[in-house]
């Protein structure tokens, strides 16, 4: 995996996400796709959802995947 200043990066946010496998099947799925795009994981604890959510949109990450506990906790602070 090559990443740059151009690569965009797409995130599973949750707590815990640790486990998931989802940066191996995104990732995997990039590169079969030869797509310039990066999947992690980050561990938000319930009270940095908000804090959380405002960086995700600060630092213009292009995709965001949320996973327990913050499922419904999370729709105050979507856009749309």
């Amino acid at each position: 995996m090559k990443i740059s200043g151009r690569t965009k990066v797409c995130a599973l946010i949750g707590d815990p996400v640790e486990h998931s496998l989802s940066p191996i099947i995104q990732n995997a799925a990039f590169r079969s796709l030869d797509l310039d795009y990066v999947y992690v994981v980050f561990n938000v604890k319930s009270g940095d959802l908000r804090e959380a959510v405002y960086g995700v949109k600060a630092l213009g990450i292009c995709g965001l995947n949320v996973t327990m506990p913050h499922k419904t906790a999370i729709i105050p602070y979507l856009d749309e």
